[in-house]
This record gives C-alpha cells, sequence and structure tokens, in this order.
C-alpha cells in the first residue's frame, strides 16, 4: 500500500485511509466521518471500499501486520 491520492476532492491519500483504519474506522462512513473520502462526489468510493478490503484480508492473515501496514 503506497501513499497514492484516492480522492482528489479532498486531497485524501491512501496513507491517511490506512490510519483512520489502525484507528478503529470500519467502513466506508467510518473513513467519510474520519477524513471526508468520498463526500463530495463519490468518485472515489469504490476504492475506499477496495482500501478496506485489503486491510481487512491483511489483518486476517496476520493480526500483528495491521499495526505495520
Amino acid at each position: 500500500m503506497g501513499d497514492r491520492l484516492v480522492c482528489i476532492c479532498n486531497m485524501v491519500s491512501e496513507k491517511e485511509i490506512i490510519a483512520a483504519l489502525k484507528k478503529g474506522a470500519t467502513s466506508a462512513e467510518d473513513i467519510q466521518y474520519a477524513t471526508r473520502a468520498g463526500t463530495s462526489c463519490g468518485k472515489c468510493l469504490m476504492t475506499v471500499d477496495q482500501i478496506i478490503e485489503e486491510y481487512e484480508l491483511n489483518a486476517a492473515i496476520d493480526p500483528q501486520r495491521k499495526l505495520d501496514l
């Protein structure tokens, strides 16, 4: 996972989304609240969902890695 810009409207990076996940966000709605990603045009919501899915998958495979992402 890199630091690509995910939400152009609100200038939210993948790193910021992952930080919100590490703080306990578990859904796109949580990410929207924490970062504002997807709250303008919504085009990035599919990418936000993919990041959440990948994060949760990695955490399920190796719970310690969840903290390292």
